[in-house]
């Protein structure tokens, strides 16, 4: 049953590592940072700026390498991440190469920027997919969301607003950095009179502490991680023989608790919950199937879910059209329906069965009997390698069951929340499919029936699970009524 919770550990690291520190004063410059939850170390991470030529041209290179291990549900995660972008000699990013691994599974994003577009390709499992970003008029591109120019001396009051390609998401991502004031921080037995940089992000809010010469010192991170600047023997030291086990779970660390023993979550038909600790009205998702009333001062919500079975003679039937679907049963990076063995399978599956919300069934079916879970696999991979492998956590259940209902016609979108499991809430992904109505399904469950311990608060494509970094760690549950 392990399989139901989802793996947050690419979530938070990689949103800590990809809005990392790079210092911009000096030029060559390096830096190493231990990665931390609280008391526990959980990895390194490596930061450096050099004079470069690309393409026959001067201008910079900035490298980023990280590697994170964590316990999930007692299984230990392990991820590496690579980044390498190129840069003007105005600091404008030209091409950016990023890497991330974890037990075997790769999964690699290159983008190259031109004044008025970024065109991105995921590659994975030797499959390619093509993005085209538009880049708006008069933006700000940064390659680091701390890399700015030398000539740009910090103060306090100083807004900044850039954007900065997210090479996971495959988005161009929004950032606001605010200098909030000065203040010493004690460091290695050393004070530093640092500036206190806060870096809104659209995954959450990150604070960095930085010295006059444009060096980071530390980042505070979502869901309480911190990376803190050390050299690199001490960054690099993660116990005997360089492998550390964190005596605490991560799953369950960032999970929300609550004090109610819910006996027998999977035949849920009604809960009333409330969230202590949500504020952002994009995570309060209200629908047919759950109600959600948000005082977002109080950072508290309330969650009215009601589930039930769905009539299959009031399906509608194979292929699903419209233009409110098209998104919905469309390519993208890592949703690949159009791929001739995705296009494949789902064809062999379904059969001649024409009743959309039978034939979901029949994927669903299908994807429990053949999928094995496998929790070591921290990273986002798409369709064709969770396909191939037929492993992975619940994100990649997801991934594989949207692109196996889109490549037959069934409009589906991926979804992200929590769901109750073993006296707390978990960071989980499902999907919906729309089958003449919206109606969840959740692949990693041997039934067709999702209970209503599944509170949905984030929607969309296989990003979804990243809008939710900015909660983990931070949510609390009450459960008020479950029937």
């Amino acid at each position: 049953m392990t399989k139901i919770v989802s793996r947050t550990a690419a979530a938070i690291t990689s949103a800590a590592i990809l809005a990392g520190p790079v210092f911009a004063q000096e030029i060559p410059s390096e830096s190493w940072m231990g990665i931390y939850l609280g008391d526990i170390k959980l990895g390194y991470a490596r930061f450096a700026v050099d004079n470069a030529k690309f393409q026959g041209k001067d201008g910079y290179k900035l490298e980023s390498t990280s590697y994170t291990r964590v316990l999930s549900l007692g299984e230990p995660v392990e991820i590496s991440m690579e980044t390498t972008i190129y840069l003007n000699k105005e600091f404008r990013p030209i091409y950016q190469l990023f890497d991330m691994s974890s037990a075997g599974h790769t999964t690699t994003t290159v983008a190259k920027f031109t004044d008025t577009e970024i065109i991105a390709e995921l590659r994975s499992e030797g499959t390619k997919s093509t993005k085209t970003i538009p880049i708006p008029k008069g933006s700000h591109l940064v390659g680091e969301s701390t890399f700015l120019p030398a000539s740009m001396k910090l103060k306090v009051g100083d807004k900044i607003t850039v954007r900065c390609f997210n090479p996971i998401s495959i988005t161009l991502d929004d950032l606001q950095i605010e200098v909030l004031r000065q203040e010493k921080l004690e460091l290695g037995g050393k004070v530093y009179d640092t500036f206190v940089i806060k870096n809104l992000t659209p995954q959450g809010e990150m604070t960095s502490w930085q010295d006059a010469n444009g060096d980071v010192l530390k980042v505070q991170a979502q869901a309480g991680m911190v990376m803190i600047r050390e050299p690199q023997d001490v960054a690099q030291n993660l116990g005997v023989g360089g492998v550390y086990t964190p005596p605490a779970d991560l799953a369950v660390m960032t999970s929300a608790p609550t004090t109610t023993d819910v006996p027998n979550p999977r035949q849920v038909r009604y809960m009333k919950v409330r969230l202590l600790g949500l504020s952002d009205k994009s995570l309060a998702i209200s629908d047919r199937r759950q109600t959600v009333s948000l005082d977002a001062e109080k950072k508290v919500a309330e969650f009215e879910i009601n589930a039930s079975e769905f009539d299959p003679e009031k399906s509608v039937n194979l292929p699903v059209s419209g233009a409110e679907f098209e998104r919905y049963l469309a390519e993208t990076p890592y949703v690949q329906p159009n791929d001739p063995e995705i296009a494949q399978a789902a064809k062999d599956i379904v059969g001649s069965e024409k009743n959309a919300y039978r034939a979901a069934v029949r994927l669903r079916s299908w994807m429990h009997t053949n999928m094995q879970s496998k929790g070591n696999i921290g990273i986002v991979r798409s369709s064709v390698d969770v396909l191939r492998a037929k492993s992975g956590v619940c994100r990649d259940y997801a991934v594989l069951y949207a692109a196996l209902a889109r490549a037959i016609g069934i409009p589906t979108k991926m979804v992200a929340g929590l769901v109750y499991w073993k006296g707390g809430f978990f960071y989980h992904a499902w999907a919906e499919s729309y089958v003449g109505e919206w109606i969840p399904i959740d692949p990693t469950l041997s039934s067709d029936f999702v209970d209503a311990t599944h509170i949905k608060l984030s929607e969309g494509d296989a990003n979804a699970m990243f809008d939710l970094v900015k909660a983990i760690g931070t949510l609390k549950a009450e459960i008020l009524d479950f029937k």
